[in-house]
């Protein structure tokens, strides 16, 4: 069983379905030599994250979101999500991850007849933080 909570620009993120993390390094730092090319990977590193699904509980929340959204399509922001983790017999602890300079990449909106309206968002973030609690 794991706790899981989102954070967008410090307003909580209440429902959705899922969080997928990639990494994407464009390009590699190479060195020529006589007889072939040596990669040596790069340090730029950027990061690529899903939010699957979110459903907006009140109206407040609903218009705080969509305001940050939009914001966030010029303007980077700050994502946190947390995992609390407990296995027995161990103590729960808690998986914090800051994405930082987040820029909206996505946002696709799901309307169906028999379920609730949904947003799905995808973030291009330029670097991450991980630490347990």
């Amino acid at each position: 069983m794991a706790d899981k909570e989102i954070i967008i620009n410090s307003l909580p993120l209440v429902h959705g379905q899922g969080v997928k993390e990639s990494i994407d390094k464009n390009s590699a730092d190479t060195t020529v030599c006589f007889d072939e090319t040596i990669t040596q990977g790069s340090s730029v590193v950027s990061y690529k994250l899903t939010i699957d699904r979110i459903v907006f509980e009140t109206k407040e929340q609903y218009e705080g979101l969509r305001d940050e959204f939009k914001k966030m399509l010029s303007v980077p922001g700050t994502i946190t999500t947390r995992e609390t983790l407990r296995y027995q017999p161990d103590e729960p602890f808690t998986i914090v991850k800051n994405y930082y300079n987040c820029i909206l990449d996505g946002k696709d909106y799901e309307m169906k007849p028999d379920e609730m309206s949904a947003q799905s968002l995808s973030f291009i973030c330029s670097d991450m933080e991980e630490y347990t609690e």
